[in-house]
């Protein structure tokens, strides 16, 4: 191959001067086609040769113009570099060339290389990423084929839709860094690394309520680590998420079931963090209803299971089986579990509703029984003496309030109750067990 003397390297011995000037005629009439002809083996008259020495010092010369005395030089110069290291018909040898070459221009002595070199290198790499995010966006690439940092792992746990890439293609530009640092983390460890704790001076919750790419963010770090590993953030997550007053607020549009998605495949992968109670809390507050459904007969099918978590699974129950008729009644059974229920006298709550009050409302289960049990045949149940009821937006009514002040109007309350039920066709009593066969039972060892 004859290569053309002008295009050769200056000698060693070359002023400064020299290599600014004669460098001025060797970048300025390289084009971007030219540069990638010498990579390629090509040189300007498009003989074919495949030369890698060549390649290399087609590239270093355009390098060292990074260095020109002149700025139009010094611009032509990166120009030609993004250029030839973006170009959609450059081969990946061709543009690894370039970035190989403007990699070894970070020890170079001249500190202009250096800089430009280190600022070329993050507009090719973020030229890259724009590149994915388009085919991310682009519904007619196979989302397998899109090579975007964190997509795989997050389409593994919401699912691969129009909506997911969308959502995860904004996600990743609004926070870039913090995905890359996660993901890195998570191949260098194996998935062991945990979120840092937070200093003091940090909210005490991972974000704001409306701020939903934040909590998308910190649920999707909680959800591909390793759940064995120490439980922080998890155990906040899991507190916040139960807490009616924090948490995402989440609507109906297509962002907000993305976030669903991921609460669901967060409590899949933590079942063992938290209490039951607090799962089955979260599951109905962000509409999880299979997770939720299976919680409730976790709960119900287990007499000993805490006076608590048993109010919290009835009234969960009555919420999904109004909504979901055939599958939860099939599931639960829940007339049978209501009726049942009326024979466990153990206190769930107690509350006092106003502080000027002496008196305190004590919550029963057989209280939350005998409620939901007016509610399913469409009695309200402050007729017939459920006086301190109050409204729940997630389950109907606030477990702590329906109770009573003392046992004579809790009696009162649930005879009157029975009446209005039988009044409605449903004889309560040849479905509830006697109080002394349920003690019996909870007092079997498990």
């Amino acid at each position: 191959m004859v290569v053309d003397s002008s295009l050769l390297l200056p000698p060693a011995v070359a002023t400064p001067v020299q290599i600014g000037t004669r460098l001025g005629r060797i970048v300025a009439p390289l084009s971007c086609g030219a540069i990638l002809g010498l990579i390629a083996g090509v040189g300007p008259t498009g003989a074919a040769e495949n030369n890698a020495v060549i390649a290399q010092s087609a590239t270093r010369w355009v390098i060292e113009g990074l260095d020109a005395e002149s700025f139009a030089t010094r611009q032509h110069a990166a120009l030609r570099l993004i250029d030839a290291a973006t170009n959609p018909d450059a081969t990946p040898q061709q543009r690894r060339v370039v970035e190989e070459q403007l990699q070894s221009g970070l020890d170079h002595p001249s500190l202009e290389v250096r800089v430009q070199a280190f600022r070329l290198l993050q507009q090719i790499d973020q030229a890259a990423v724009d590149a994915q995010i388009r085919q991310l966006r682009n519904p007619k690439i196979d989302p397998a084929d899109v090579d975007l940092v964190g997509w795989k792992a997050f389409s593994e746990l919401v699912g691969d839709d129009t909506a997911s890439r969308q959502f995860y293609a904004r996600l990743y530009l609004g926070h870039q860094r913090q995905i890359e640092h996660l993901i890195r983390q998570q191949q260098r460890t194996g998935g062991g690394t945990r979120v840092h704790r937070a200093s003091g001076s940090e909210s005490r919750y991972p974000a704001a309520n409306h701020d939903l790419d934040r909590w998308a963010l910190v649920l999707f770090a909680d959800s591909i680590l390793d759940p064995a590993a120490p439980s922080y953030p998890s155990a906040r997550l899991m507190m916040s998420l139960a807490h009616s007053g924090v948490g995402p607020c989440l609507g109906s549009d297509q962002d907000d079931e993305l976030v669903r998605r991921l609460i669901h495949q967060w409590l899949l992968r933590h079942r063992e963090l938290g209490s039951v109670c607090d799962q089955l809390r979260i599951a109905m507050r962000y509409r999880c209803d299979s997770l939720a459904m299976e919680l409730c007969h976790r709960i119900l099918t287990d007499p000993h299971s805490p006076a608590t978590w048993q109010t919290t699974a009835i009234l969960a129950a009555s919420v999904l089986c109004a909504s979901h008729v055939g599958l939860a009644e099939t599931e639960l059974e829940i007339d049978s579990v209501l009726a049942s229920r009326l024979a466990d006298k153990r206190t769930a709550h107690v509350w006092q509703l106003i502080p000027s009050r002496k008196t305190k409302i004590r919550t029963q289960v057989c209280d939350v029984a005998m409620a939901m049990l007016l509610f399913r045949h469409q009695i309200d149940p402050r007729s017939a003496g459920f006086a301190e009821l109050q409204a729940d937006p997630t389950l109907i009514y606030r477990d702590d309030s329906i109770g009573f002040r003392n046992e004579h109007e809790r009696e009162v309350a649930h005879q009157q109750a029975r009446r209005r039920l039988r009044e409605n066709g449903y004889d309560v009593p040849s479905f509830s067990r006697d109080v002394q066969s349920f003690s019996r039972e909870m007092n079997e060892p498990k």
